[in-house]
């Protein structure tokens, strides 16, 4: 929002994502996300800053809207935000390096959302890749699948992404790669690391 002068936008989005990533908040249920809200609004790092120039209700709004609605993104290194987590996931080329091989990379313009996506390439073959943790598989596959009718995009290659420590069984990678070859897509799986880094909070 225009009242937010941008140095203050990133400090107090940077303090956020700080504790987002304390909270694990992919592991927090949505009644938790909830409490977690109202939480940063009482925080004088957060909320105290956001109420000196909007109302509480639409600061609750903004802190899901703004900061919260990027963070996946933010963290696998895309958007305007991305400079801001602590935690840092695989970024597109890297994650594309780790199922094909280490001559695959992403070109970086490609990269779109909702879900991830972007085009993958080694130099001679190029693959559309989207990415993306079990829950939105059905975003994944149904992409592909409009990628394939639409015809404007290389052959698609959906990657189930998993953390570390959130392994999935063998029957349900295996129950992901039969829904994927009834689409006509490859489905494949990877776990990603996260790793610790320093945000980058002044610009």
């Amino acid at each position: 929002m225009s009242e937010l002068e941008s140095a203050l936008r990133r400090t107090i989005i940077s303090e956020v994502y700080r504790q987002a990533a304390e909270l694990d908040w992919d592991g927090l249920t949505d009644r938790q996300r909830s409490a977690m809200y109202d939480r940063w609004l009482d925080d004088p790092a957060i909320g105290r800053e956001l109420t000196r120039f909007l109302s509480r209700e639409r600061a609750r709004v903004w802190l899901k809207d703004v900061p919260m609605k990027e963070y996946a993104r933010a963290r696998s290194g895309i958007g305007a935000y991305a400079g801001l987590v602590t935690i840092r996931l695989p970024r597109p080329g890297q994650i594309a390096s780790q199922v094909l091989g280490r001559t695959w990379d992403a070109i970086d313009a490609t990269i779109q959302e909702k879900p991830n996506r972007c085009v993958i390439s080694d130099g001679a073959d190029e693959r559309l890749m989207l990415w993306g943790p079990p829950k939105v598989l059905r975003d994944l596959v149904w992409a592909g699948i409009n990628a394939v009718a639409d015809g404007r995009e290389p052959q698609p290659l959906v990657v189930v992404a998993t953390l570390r420590g959130e392994a999935l069984s063998e029957g349900e990678m295996r129950h992901h790669m039969k829904l994927g070859a009834v689409a006509g897509l490859e489905v494949c799986h990877t776990i990603l690391r996260a790793v610790r880094v320093t945000p980058v909070v002044s610009q």
